[in-house]
């Protein structure tokens, strides 16, 4: 998403599942969500110096669930 004056949000999205074998197996299957937003611009403070500025950055724990299976 580009906003005036050169600056971008960055939205990211992720989410890890577990897949673990031998004794952490019981929590194959369990998972974390999580949503990044960051504001980002690209600056130039003398020409030919371009710098990559993250402005602020926030994290929002979507869903955090646990499976356990029989071991």
């Amino acid at each position: 998403k580009v906003l005036r004056g050169g600056e971008l949000v960055l939205n990211l999205y992720s989410r890890l599942v577990l897949r673990l074998p031998g004794i952490f197996h019981f929590l194959s299957g369990s998972s974390v969500e999580t949503n990044i937003t960051s504001h980002i611009a690209l600056i130039q403070d003398s020409p030919g110096d371009l710098k990559l500025m993250i402005k602020d950055c926030s994290n929002l724990l979507g869903d955090f669930s646990v499976k356990l299976r029989k071991g």
